[in-house]
């Protein structure tokens, strides 16, 4: 197999992981960002709370990214077995949501900081 009908096959196939990158991207920074909004506005008005907010984030940071993955993974399948009992239907561990999750708290730590910073 040449080289020019694998470039037009990835050529085709990139405005569909670009949609399924930016819709992960977005979807993780508007979990952060409502998770992160409260949280900075709780930290000003009760001080003693920033410290540990802004610790929990650093550290949450300091985990490499696939170990995060890796711990997300026998919660989703506890949390996706458990919903399939009681909804009737489940979900997958893998895929979406693991990188939503895992991206969402990686946005928490800047958003966090610098809103504190900024109010």
């Amino acid at each position: 197999m040449t080289l020019t009908p694998r470039l037009f096959d990835a050529w085709a196939r990139l405005p569909d992981y670009l949609g399924s990158h930016v819709l992960v991207s977005l979807t993780a920074l508007a979990l952060g960002l409502g998770a992160s909004l409260p949280l900075a506005i709780l930290s000003m008005r009760r001080p003693f709370l920033r410290g540990a907010l802004l610790g929990t984030a650093s550290v949450i940071q300091t985990i490499p990214g696939i170990a995060l993955l890796a711990l997300f993974y026998p919660l989703l399948l506890a949390l996706a077995a458990a919903s399939e009992n009681i909804f009737g239907t489940g979900f997958s561990a893998l895929g979406f949501l693991p990188s939503v999750l895992a991206l969402a708290l990686y946005s928490m730590l800047p958003v966090l900081r610098n809103t504190v910073t900024g109010l």
